[in-house]
């Protein structure tokens, strides 16, 4: 089959760029880790300019930031038979995928204050994943029946990469009568969705005339941060709140690109296509507290709208996309496929806590939760996700008068999930039909962050 791993690896890298997207690390499909226990809406370093863009303000001189989080994620889909399932071959539509992963994905950072205004910039990823499944073994050397060496998740997905890549200016300016700081930042966004999976004209799982699908579309977009940051207490409490809009401001995000299509042994030529989805916006709320000289403690949360995540819509150049609630489209002739998400929004909490045995060692730890963006009638493996909990433990030590370290390592621990009998994907109308998805899920993840900070 031509549309296989290879032709993916090369796309995926050559959009790659920057950013290596790593798994997403909290609801839907949101990364936003760098920073580590430092990267929140009470922050001053230049990881604000996402958080809240009223931090940079809080911040001294200069600041140059390099944040690199590198993420060992470790999965697997156990498919049981579903009514709709071909299993006139044993084992090739049911049985367990798995996945073990190593991703990367830096941030770089820069502010400057100068008085009482501030100014900032960065580059990064709060939005993405990718994902790549192993083989399955028992079909390697069948020269006949080549498709389910991909394994048993190959139907929703082989190989993929999603990634919105941020590039934003951020001002601030400093009330000292209020101790308030107040911030704003512009997010330019490079968007780019690559991924292969098995498919059928049909939206079965068929073996007969099993096929394959490659899509690869990108797209720039637009957004807006705002954030406030007061000192409610000099020099003991912190308290800041912000908010990031949707790209767009009001969704309804569009990626541009082509869709090349296997089906029943005869490749077609790769059309145009545009794909349409809604990534969130995202209110985030915070304090920092000191209650003695060498101790600092954190408690930050954020509220994200992946509600607005209701379709992954793939339609011909200009057709509108309208997705009625059985799946069917109202316009079949424009909407080439369609994934059903109707995920749900998520809400996230972070306890952390700082101490200093000298002036020049910081030790800190944090524990949090996340909830989970997807429900279990349409989970699928192109978009795992759970409820977390994770815990942090590391340190930021001055090398120099002008050098910070710091390193950290984050381990989440996901819930699992048993979705078996409760999938829709195979009762959907139209193009938005796919086989059952229903399935025990686990994933583990283990995050390493670095990051340095000079400042002049």
């Amino acid at each position: 089959m031509p549309i296989h791993r290879p032709c993916l690896a090369i796309s995926v890298g050559l959009l790659g760029g920057l950013v290596w997207t790593g798994p997403a690390l909290a609801g839907g499909f949101a990364t936003a880790r760098f920073g580590g226990e430092h990267g929140n809406p009470i922050t001053s370093n230049p990881t604000a300019v996402y958080y809240n863009p009223a931090g940079i303000a809080e911040s001294e001189g200069i600041h140059l930031f390099l944040d690199g989080n590198l993420a060992l994620r470790a999965a697997s889909y156990a498919h049981s038979q579903a009514a709709s399932d071909d299993v006139t071959v044993p084992e090739a539509n049911t049985g367990e995928a798995t996945l073990l992963n190593l991703a990367a994905s830096p941030m770089l950072g820069a502010s400057a204050r100068l008085g009482d205004l501030a100014l900032g910039a960065g580059v990064y990823v709060p939005f993405g994943g990718a994902a790549s499944w192993d083989t399955n073994s028992a079909f390697e050397e069948n020269g006949e029946l080549a498709g389910p060496v991909d394994g048993v998740q190959r139907w929703h997905s082989i190989e993929s990469s999603l990634q919105a890549m941020y590039f934003t200016l951020a001002a601030a300016y400093r009330i000292p009568a209020l101790r308030l700081s107040l911030g704003v930042s512009g997010n330019l966004i490079r968007a780019q969705v690559s991924t292969v999976r098995a498919r059928n004209a049909s939206g079965d799982n068929l073996l007969a005339t099993e096929g394959r699908s490659l899509l690869e579309v990108s797209g720039l977009h637009a957004s807006f941060g705002v954030g406030a940051l007061v000192e409610a207490m000099p020099e003991k409490l912190w308290i800041g709140a912000s908010y990031q809009s949707r790209p767009n401001v009001t969704g309804g995000e569009t990626l541009e690109g082509t869709l090349t299509n296997r089906f029943a042994g005869v490749s077609n030529a790769a059309s145009a296509v545009e794909l349409h989805q809604d990534l969130p916006d995202i209110v985030r709320l915070g304090a920092r507290f000191v209650p003695a000289e060498r101790l600092e403690v954190r408690l930050f949360g954020d509220w994200t709208r992946w509600s607005s995540m209701e379709n992954q819509c793939l339609t011909q150049v200009g057709a509108a996309c309208e997705i009625r609630s059985d799946g069917s489209a109202a316009d079949p002739a424009g909407v080439v496929q369609n994934i059903v998400r109707r995920w749900r929004d998520t809400f996230g909490v972070r306890a952390g806590a700082s101490y200093w045995p000298q002036p020049a060692i910081e030790l800190l730890g944090g524990v949090g939760y996340d909830s989970s963006a997807v429900p279990d009638d349409t989970l699928d493996p192109s978009a795992t996700d759970f409820h977390d909990v994770s815990f942090a433990v590391g340190g930021r030590f001055q090398v120099t008068e002008q050098l910070h370290i710091g390193a950290s390592y984050t381990h989440l621990f996901y819930i699992s999930r048993d979705t078996t009998g409760q999938s829709i994907t195979a009762g959907l109308a139209g193009n938005s039909r796919a086989p059952d998805s229903g399935g025990l899920y686990t994933q583990t993840i283990g995050v390493l962050n670095l990051n340095v900070d000079v400042g002049f």
